[in-house]
C-alpha cells in the first residue's frame, strides 16, 4: 500500500477536479475510507458541496491509477452534469 497521506491527498485532488469538470461544482471532502484490499484498490471520499453541508457527495477512486470508479451525487447535481 502506498503512503496513505500522499494517496489521500492525490485522490482528493482527483475528486475535486472530477466535480469541477463534470458538475461545475466545488466540493469539500470530510471523510475517507480505504476499501478492504481483497475487495478493491479503492478509496472512498465523502463530503458535501462547498457552502452547502446538506448536499452530500461520495466518490470512489482507484488508488493505483487514480481513476474515478463512481460518484454518488444528489439529483440536483445530476441535473447540471456537464460531461
Amino acid at each position: 500500500m502506498p503512503n496513505q497521506d500522499k494517496t489521500i491527498e492525490e485522490a482528493t485532488q482527483v475528486g475535486h477536479q472530477y466535480f469541477t469538470d463534470h458538475y461545475n461544482t466545488e466540493v469539500e471532502f470530510t471523510d475517507h475510507i480505504f476499501m478492504p484490499k481483497d475487495l478493491s484498490h479503492n478509496i472512498s471520499l465523502s463530503g458535501h458541496v462547498k457552502n452547502n453541508k446538506e448536499t452530500e457527495i461520495t466518490i470512489l477512486i482507484n488508488y493505483d491509477t487514480f481513476e474515478v470508479q463512481t460518484a454518488v451525487v444528489p439529483k440536483e447535481l445530476l441535473d447540471q452534469k456537464t460531461k
